[in-house]
């Protein structure tokens, strides 16, 4: 594995096993394409033959994740997913090497997705504790009206990864849980909320937030806003916020 300097993006090549390819799956795009371009092979008799037609990462993500989020890790094929991206199993096989590491791909892909945005938006919340809890909730909210099959399949699917894969998403997710944990903490510090233990309380807030995922319909009869209010209401609830809502924000 190497891991490039910061904002360089992360390089990983993986051997998918048997075949004798190499998956390239964090790799910049346009370095992705360059070597796609020069992975020709030689047949038995010298002559070379173009390399499979080239995939990105975005195109697999967004079709695993419409088959997985129709039918679940364990009822998803490789080969549906092929399909859904526009390609052949083989030469999605080329670039992945299993359905687990697809989907270790997509719930790392959600998670780090979901992260930035909450760090994001607490950074320009400002400095008042429940201004940035505030904002963490609504950010959240944000990415499961935007992404509601990312959110689903990021919540349903985690259970089903291990070992190395696991530990990956699990890193982006902590990086979740930690901008919930400063906001409740500071605001502890300042008098602004009221818990008894840190760690059950923010434990409680994420859970909180990810089950939106799991009940949010586009066409049910709240708006983003109204919904995002019903959210922090809930969270400010649980955490004994001292001042309403509509006064942090």
């Amino acid at each position: 594995m190497q891991t490039p300097g910061r904002g360089q993006g992360r390089t990983r090549a993986v051997a998918v096993r048997g075949r004798g390819a190499v998956s390239w799956r964090f790799l910049p795009k346009g370095l992705m394409r360059r070597l796609v371009a020069m992975d020709e092979h030689v047949d038995k008799s010298g002559r070379r033959r173009a390399a499979p037609r080239f995939i990105d990462r975005e195109t697999v993500v967004d079709a695993a994740l419409e088959v997985l989020a129709a039918k679940g890790f364990h009822g998803a094929s490789t080969r549906e997913i092929a399909k859904a991206a526009g390609t052949s199993l083989s030469n999605l096989y080329n670039y992945f090497g299993s359905k687990s590491e697809i989907l270790e791909v997509v719930l790392e892909d959600t998670a780090r997705t979901l992260a930035d945005s909450l760090e994001t938006a607490v950074t320009a919340a400002g400095e008042a504790p429940l201004a940035r809890l505030d904002a963490a909730v609504r950010a959240y909210v944000d990415f499961i009206v935007e992404k509601p099959r990312a959110s689903v399949v990021g919540i349903t699917e985690f259970r089903y990864l291990e070992g190395e894969n696991r530990a990956e998403v699990v890193a982006q997710r902590d990086r979740t849980e930690k901008v919930f944990r400063t906001a409740i903490a500071e605001g502890v510090e300042a008098g602004d909320c009221d818990v008894r233990n840190l760690g059950s309380a923010t434990r409680g807030v994420v859970t909180l937030c990810n089950s939106m995922s799991t009940w949010y319909r586009p066409d049910g009869r709240l708006s983003s806003v109204e919904l995002a209010d019903l959210q922090v209401d809930l969270v400010f609830g649980l955490v004994r916020a001292t001042g309403r809502p509509g006064a942090a924000h």
